[in-house]
Protein backbone atom coordinates (compact mmCIF):
# COMPACT_ATOMS: atom_id res chain seq x y z
CA UNK A 1 0.00 0.00 0.00
CA UNK A 2 1.22 3.49 -0.83
CA UNK A 3 2.11 5.78 2.05
CA UNK A 4 0.24 9.05 1.73
CA UNK A 5 2.48 10.97 4.13
CA UNK A 6 4.95 11.63 1.31
CA UNK A 7 2.39 13.84 -0.47
CA UNK A 8 1.38 17.48 -0.09
CA UNK A 9 -2.39 17.93 -0.33
CA UNK A 10 -3.55 21.04 -2.18
CA UNK A 11 -7.24 22.08 -2.13
CA UNK A 12 -8.49 23.58 -5.40
CA UNK A 13 -11.76 25.10 -6.55
CA UNK A 14 -13.22 24.44 -10.01
CA UNK A 15 -16.23 26.31 -11.34
CA UNK A 16 -18.29 25.80 -14.47
CA UNK A 17 -20.75 28.50 -15.57
CA UNK A 18 -23.61 26.91 -17.52
CA UNK A 19 -26.18 28.79 -19.61
CA UNK A 20 -28.66 26.37 -21.24
CA UNK A 21 -26.52 24.21 -23.61
CA UNK A 22 -23.44 26.46 -23.34
CA UNK A 23 -20.57 26.57 -20.91
CA UNK A 24 -17.95 29.29 -20.37
CA UNK A 25 -14.46 27.88 -20.95
CA UNK A 26 -10.85 28.92 -20.58
CA UNK A 27 -8.17 27.90 -23.09
CA UNK A 28 -5.14 28.03 -20.85
CA UNK A 29 -2.04 29.92 -21.99
CA UNK A 30 0.81 27.79 -23.30
CA UNK A 31 3.11 29.08 -20.54
CA UNK A 32 0.95 27.62 -17.73
CA UNK A 33 2.58 24.93 -15.60
CA UNK A 34 -0.61 22.88 -15.28
CA UNK A 35 -2.46 21.87 -18.47
CA UNK A 36 -0.77 24.37 -20.84
CA UNK A 37 -2.86 25.02 -23.96
CA UNK A 38 -5.73 22.90 -22.66
CA UNK A 39 -9.39 23.94 -22.39
CA UNK A 40 -10.86 23.97 -18.91
CA UNK A 41 -13.31 25.53 -16.53
CA UNK A 42 -12.14 28.16 -14.05
CA UNK A 43 -10.49 27.80 -10.67
CA UNK A 44 -7.32 27.45 -8.74
CA UNK A 45 -5.72 27.17 -5.34
CA UNK A 46 -7.63 27.88 -2.16
CA UNK A 47 -5.87 30.65 -0.24
CA UNK A 48 -5.20 30.46 3.53
CA UNK A 49 -8.33 31.32 5.52
CA UNK A 50 -10.54 31.20 2.42
CA UNK A 51 -13.70 29.07 2.18
CA UNK A 52 -14.17 26.81 -0.79
CA UNK A 53 -17.05 28.93 -2.12
CA UNK A 54 -15.07 32.15 -1.66
CA UNK A 55 -12.16 30.60 -3.55
CA UNK A 56 -14.38 29.59 -6.46
CA UNK A 57 -15.99 33.03 -6.64
CA UNK A 58 -12.62 34.82 -6.43
CA UNK A 59 -10.99 32.65 -9.07
CA UNK A 60 -13.96 33.04 -11.40
CA UNK A 61 -13.95 36.82 -11.03
CA UNK A 62 -10.17 36.97 -11.62
CA UNK A 63 -10.14 34.63 -14.62
CA UNK A 64 -13.50 35.29 -16.29
CA UNK A 65 -14.30 38.80 -15.04
CA UNK A 66 -17.74 37.72 -13.84
CA UNK A 67 -19.70 37.40 -10.63
CA UNK A 68 -22.05 34.41 -10.57
CA UNK A 69 -25.62 34.54 -9.25
CA UNK A 70 -26.14 30.97 -8.10
CA UNK A 71 -23.45 28.42 -7.39
CA UNK A 72 -23.73 24.90 -6.01
CA UNK A 73 -21.05 22.44 -4.87
CA UNK A 74 -21.69 19.37 -7.05
CA UNK A 75 -18.65 17.15 -6.55
CA UNK A 76 -15.05 16.47 -5.71
CA UNK A 77 -12.22 15.09 -7.82
CA UNK A 78 -8.88 13.97 -6.42
CA UNK A 79 -5.73 13.73 -8.54
CA UNK A 80 -2.83 11.78 -7.06
CA UNK A 81 0.25 12.95 -8.93
CA UNK A 82 3.66 11.33 -9.10
CA UNK A 83 5.30 14.70 -8.35
CA UNK A 84 4.37 14.44 -4.65
CA UNK A 85 1.06 16.31 -4.75
CA UNK A 86 -2.53 15.35 -4.26
CA UNK A 87 -4.98 17.87 -5.73
CA UNK A 88 -8.41 17.81 -4.15
CA UNK A 89 -10.80 19.74 -6.39
CA UNK A 90 -14.16 20.99 -5.23
CA UNK A 91 -16.41 21.30 -8.28
CA UNK A 92 -19.07 24.02 -8.45
CA UNK A 93 -21.74 24.58 -11.10
CA UNK A 94 -22.94 28.16 -11.51
CA UNK A 95 -25.94 29.62 -13.28
CA UNK A 96 -26.58 33.30 -13.95
CA UNK A 97 -23.96 36.04 -13.87
CA UNK A 98 -23.34 39.76 -13.78
CA UNK A 99 -21.13 41.56 -16.25
CA UNK A 100 -19.47 40.64 -19.51
CA UNK A 101 -16.79 37.95 -19.59
CA UNK A 102 -13.18 38.79 -20.37
CA UNK A 103 -12.15 37.76 -23.84
CA UNK A 104 -8.58 37.29 -22.65
CA UNK A 105 -7.34 37.03 -19.08
CA UNK A 106 -3.91 36.45 -17.57
CA UNK A 107 -4.78 32.72 -17.61
CA UNK A 108 -5.86 32.42 -21.25
CA UNK A 109 -8.71 32.92 -23.72
CA UNK A 110 -12.28 32.92 -22.41
CA UNK A 111 -15.05 31.66 -24.72
CA UNK A 112 -18.56 30.23 -24.68
CA UNK A 113 -18.84 26.74 -26.20
CA UNK A 114 -21.61 24.23 -26.42
CA UNK A 115 -21.24 21.56 -23.76
CA UNK A 116 -20.97 18.89 -26.47
CA UNK A 117 -18.21 20.77 -28.30
CA UNK A 118 -16.32 21.28 -25.02
CA UNK A 119 -16.55 17.60 -24.08
CA UNK A 120 -15.64 16.46 -27.59
CA UNK A 121 -12.59 18.69 -28.01
CA UNK A 122 -9.33 16.71 -27.72
CA UNK A 123 -7.79 19.77 -26.02
CA UNK A 124 -10.25 19.63 -23.10
CA UNK A 125 -8.50 18.82 -19.79
CA UNK A 126 -8.56 15.02 -19.50
CA UNK A 127 -10.56 14.65 -16.27
CA UNK A 128 -13.44 17.01 -17.13
CA UNK A 129 -15.30 14.54 -19.42
CA UNK A 130 -15.32 12.05 -16.53
CA UNK A 131 -17.74 14.17 -14.50
CA UNK A 132 -19.03 17.30 -16.27
CA UNK A 133 -22.39 15.95 -17.45
CA UNK A 134 -23.04 14.41 -14.03
CA UNK A 135 -22.27 17.58 -12.08
CA UNK A 136 -24.38 19.68 -14.44
CA UNK A 137 -27.31 17.26 -14.14
CA UNK A 138 -27.05 17.56 -10.37
CA UNK A 139 -28.79 14.29 -9.54
CA UNK A 140 -26.05 12.62 -7.49
CA UNK A 141 -23.08 14.23 -5.75
CA UNK A 142 -19.97 13.22 -7.72
CA UNK A 143 -16.79 11.89 -6.09
CA UNK A 144 -13.93 10.68 -8.26
CA UNK A 145 -10.25 9.90 -7.86
CA UNK A 146 -7.49 9.31 -10.39
CA UNK A 147 -3.81 8.51 -10.24
CA UNK A 148 -1.38 10.09 -12.69
CA UNK A 149 2.15 9.16 -13.74
CA UNK A 150 4.19 11.41 -16.02
CA UNK A 151 1.10 13.51 -16.77
CA UNK A 152 -1.02 10.55 -17.90
CA UNK A 153 -4.00 9.15 -16.02
CA UNK A 154 -3.22 5.54 -15.11
CA UNK A 155 -6.23 4.66 -12.95
CA UNK A 156 -9.64 6.10 -12.12
CA UNK A 157 -12.72 5.31 -10.08
CA UNK A 158 -15.78 7.21 -8.91
CA UNK A 159 -18.88 6.80 -6.77
CA UNK A 160 -21.29 5.78 -9.55
CA UNK A 161 -21.53 2.19 -8.26
CA UNK A 162 -22.26 3.48 -4.73
CA UNK A 163 -25.41 5.23 -5.90
CA UNK A 164 -26.40 2.41 -8.27
CA UNK A 165 -26.15 -0.11 -5.41
CA UNK A 166 -28.11 2.13 -3.03
CA UNK A 167 -30.87 2.61 -5.61
CA UNK A 168 -31.18 -1.18 -5.98
CA UNK A 169 -31.97 -1.62 -2.26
Amino acid sequence: MTSLNKYKVAPLSMIFLVDRDKILTLKRNEDKKIYPGKISGFGGKVEPGETMEASARREFLEEAGLEVDEMELRGTFIRILDNGYINEMYIFVARGFKGAPHEISSEGVVAWRTIDAFLGDPDTVDHIPLYLERVIAGTDFYCGIAEYAKGTRISYTDNRSHFDERRAI
